[in-house]
Parts: C-alpha cells; sequence; structure tokens
C-alpha cells in the first residue's frame, strides 16, 4: 500500500458520507414542505377531507394525522437513520 493512500481513502469515504447524509437530510425538509405546501393552511395542519367548519372525529384525525404527516415523514426519517448507521458501522470499521 501506499503512504497516504489509507487518508486519502478516509477522506472518500468520508466525503461520501457527507453526500448521502446531506441528500437524505434534504429529502427530510423537502418532504417537510410538500406536507406544509399539501397540508396545512397558515402553516396549520388541515386534516385531509375536512369540511370546513366541521369537527372532525377522533379517528378521522388519527387517519389523516397518519397519512397526511407522520407516515411521509417516517419513511424519510427511517431512510437517513439507515444511511446514518451505515456511515458509523464503516467507520467504525474503518478505525479499527
Amino acid at each position: 500500500m501506499k503512504p497516504g493512500r489509507e487518508t486519502n481513502d478516509g477522506w472518500e469515504l468520508d466525503q461520501l458520507h457527507r453526500d448521502e447524509i446531506t441528500v437524505a437530510m434534504n429529502w427530510v425538509i423537502r418532504t417537510c414542505q410538500d406536507i406544509v405546501r399539501e397540508c396545512s393552511h397558515r402553516t396549520f395542519w388541515i386534516p385531509s377531507g375536512t369540511v370546513t367548519g366541521a369537527q372532525p372525529t377522533v379517528d378521522h384525525l388519527i387517519k389523516s394525522a397518519r397519512a397526511d404527516v407522520l407516515n411521509k415523514l417516517r419513511h424519510q426519517i427511517d431512510g437517513v437513520e439507515r444511511i446514518i448507521t451505515i456511515a458509523e458501522h464503516e467507520r467504525t470499521k474503518r478505525k479499527r
């Protein structure tokens, strides 16, 4: 192995991890923006299918909260968590 090669590989892997985490976090932010755009009025959540002036049932609120916001965010957050876990694992392996 050439001198300095290990440092260069480490830098490249670090850059890859930075890029992957940044892209994944950008998708979380975009998802938040989409949710705000699609499911809110003046930054307040409006459950889907709510008739103006009507009081939604608790069951409707639960279903809408999951469909409109929580499932979308959970999907993106789970993806970022997987990417971060892989990066942490690779960094730990490299430091051994």
